[in-house]
């Protein structure tokens, strides 16, 4: 029965194969429907209302996860009005596939043109730059030195997530570590993306991604959300925000 073990393999990989396929329709599907979601945004805002604006690719939109509701952008504002007592108004502006470059062309603009003054700003980008040919950590550096002095005082803005890919692996470790100064030098405050999905491991990453084998799923956002919130309760921001200043 000798031929009985390629032919179980054969059956794995069609499975595995079949399994990734049904994931990539599934991403597609959230990447319509997730954009969708955030593009609806209120023109009309009650009296105390907590403006949170971000900024980033697929993975502030949620794009992976169950529902809208279970990415990080979400879970973050849920835990805004929970610890501040005040209602929050998100207006997302990232776009699924996004690359650094596309923060700087489209992104920042509509930021400067916002009606109101962003309370808290978050930020994820760079994932895409790792993967998208055309792009690397020189690309990534120069349009982070245009993005970051154009963010607020004090934005929180994530480094670049891990890769477990050979040679992604490398690129995304070098892109981060770009981040990680820059965002110290413009005076923001880091969210190291970077280390909490590396600190998963190989063997534990399945376990946090989606079936497209990219995105995060349900229990990847909640460790970003988790990595975003320490931060912000780090920075006194929270104090801030629970009691703003009156004009």
């Amino acid at each position: 029965m000798k031929w009985a073990v390629p032919a179980m393999a054969g059956a794995g990989l069609a499975a595995a194969a079949g399994s990734y396929l049904v994931g990539r329709r599934e991403i597609n599907a959230h990447v319509a429907d997730y954009a969708e979601h955030w593009s609806i945004r209120p023109s009309d805002f009650p009296e105390g209302v907590l403006h949170y604006v971000a900024l980033g690719d697929s993975a502030a939109q949620g794009v992976g996860a169950s529902r809208v509701e279970a990415s990080y952008v979400s879970l973050v504002a849920e835990r805004l009005a929970e610890e501040t007592g005040r209602e929050v108004a998100v207006t997302n502006m990232s776009v699924s596939g996004a690359v650094s470059d596309d923060v700087v062309t489209h992104q920042l603009p509509q930021l400067s043109a916002l009606p109101f003054t962003p309370d808290i700003v978050t930020m994820d980008i760079g994932a895409n730059d790792v993967v998208y040919p055309g792009h690397d950590v020189e690309t990534f550096t120069r349009s982070m030195r245009t993005i970051l002095p154009t963010l607020p005082a004090g934005s929180f803005v994530a480094d670049v997530p891990w890769f477990m890919i050979p040679g992604m692996d490398g690129e995304s470790r070098r892109m981060a570590a770009s981040a990680v100064e820059l965002v110290d030098e413009f005076g923001h405050h880091l969210v190291a993306i970077h280390e909490t999905s590396r600190a998963v491991g190989r063997l534990k990453y399945l376990r946090f991604t989606s079936r497209d084998l990219f995105h995060p799923n349900d229990r990847g956002y909640a460790s970003w959300a988790e990595a975003f919130w320490e931060v912000i309760v780090a920075s006194g921001k929270l104090q801030e925000l629970a009691h703003p200043a009156i004009s």
